[in-house]
């Protein structure tokens, strides 16, 4: 235990430079610290020591994880869904029911398995968000990306939620006994939700008293952790995968409770600056260098991936002229759809975990965010530069 917690400090120093070293480099801060585990890997084996073997990384990955995905559904911002028109609101459906239908014909065209529709057509605004706050393009144009992008993210990890259940009982009763039970359990959490709602409107001087002060501060942040693992527990207990239920829970607490940005800032500062780090870094330790540099059918196929994403988003997102986008911001808008990092590795290390992938399918995946973090955020930069 006394060796596991001095390389347990010693990535954690690691950690703490990749924000710095990062920009120099010109990558995002998570493919730095996806890479930082990969060459850890290296440095380890060096001096003899197993990365299987650190358990308490093992245990702040799954928090960083489970946080991650739990801040995924609470970033969907329902408020801005709303304020759209009725046409806008049926061009974002289109778009995203076209952005798996061009995925599924991709890898039909392709003749991969199945499982790639939740690679090809992955949506998610997590490394999105970074990106276009370095750019200027109108706000409306922003808010219609980005929750098409949420509601893409919605589809995509809903899919993997379905498919889970697939993969565990079959396509029988079963299926969806535990679709009802995941749906029940939904509507009794809102239900939960709306009651406290009711009782921050109903008793708010005794609910601030509860919160003010230092020693009392982190109520909300308790509430909301214990919400997700409550969540969590029960999609467990159901044969679902935790992390997709953290999932869920992020995006109904953030239905219900639509004036999030404290307590959301709040998770996201531990998140972002603690927990969601070694996750990255756990990750980078499943990417094997050697086997997918001597595999040239791995090496491949992630160049044709690479290319066939950019394509499948730039088809589905043309129904946005009808909604007044430019050819321009088309292909900008197919480009920031291009790179979900944070929806690509949930989906390979699932997958993975649940045995339909091996390890080298896993290091495919982990190259191809990868190279799709790196290419096409560098990608979005050059073209508004050239439209600027």
């Amino acid at each position: 235990m006394e060796k596991e917690v001095v390389y347990l400090i010693f990535i954690t120093l690691g950690v703490f430079l990749v924000p710095f070293l990062s920009p120099i480099l010109r990558l995002p801060v998570a493919v730095g610290e996806l890479l930082f585990g990969v060459s850890l890997v290296y440095l380890f084996k060096t001096f003899g020591i197993n990365p299987e073997e650190f358990k308490l990384l093992d245990f702040l990955s799954f928090l960083g994880f489970s946080l991650l995905m739990f801040l995924a559904g609470l970033e969907i911002d329902w408020d801005k869904l709303e304020e759209l028109s009725p046409r806008e609101k049926l061009v974002i459906s289109l778009v995203v029911f076209l952005n798996f239908l061009f995925g599924a014909a991709a890898v039909f065209l392709l003749k991969l398995p199945t499982q790639f529709v939740l690679l090809l057509g992955a949506l998610g605004i997590g490394l999105m968000l970074s990106v276009l706050r370095e750019i200027e393009i109108p706000e409306h144009t922003k808010q219609i990306i980005l929750i098409t992008g949420s509601l893409g993210e919605i589809a995509t990890l809903l899919g993997l939620t379905g498919y889970d259940i697939y993969l565990t009982f079959g396509l029988g009763k079963k299926f969806f006994v535990h679709l009802v039970w995941i749906a029940l359990f939904g509507l009794a959490f809102v239900v939960l939700l709306k009651a406290i709602k009711f009782l921050i409107w109903y008793f708010p001087d005794k609910v601030a008293s509860l919160m003010a002060g230092e020693n009392k501060a982190a109520v909300d942040i308790r509430a909301s952790f214990a919400l997700m693992l409550l969540f969590m527990s029960f999609t467990s207990m159901v044969h679902i995968e935790p992390i997709l239920g953290a999932f869920i829970a992020g995006t109904l607490l953030g239905f219900i409770f639509r004036e999030k940005e404290q307590f959301e800032s709040k998770l996201s500062a531990l998140g972002y600056g603690f927990l969601i780090p070694f996750f990255f870094v756990q990750v980078g330790f499943h990417f094997d260098v050697t086997t997918v540099v001597k595999n040239l059918g791995i090496l491949t196929l992630a160049v044709v991936l690479l290319l066939t994403i950019p394509a499948v988003k730039l088809l589905s997102t043309l129904p946005f002229l009808l909604v007044g986008f430019s050819f321009w911001e088309i292909l900008l808008t197919a480009l920031l759809f291009s790179f979900p990092f944070t929806i690509l590795i949930a989906v390979g290390k699932i997958l993975y975990e649940k045995g339909v992938w091996n390890s080298e399918l896993f290091s495919l995946v982990i190259l191809l965010t990868i190279l799709t973090g790196v290419v096409y955020p560098m990608a979005v930069k050059i073209l508004f530069g050239s439209k600027r």
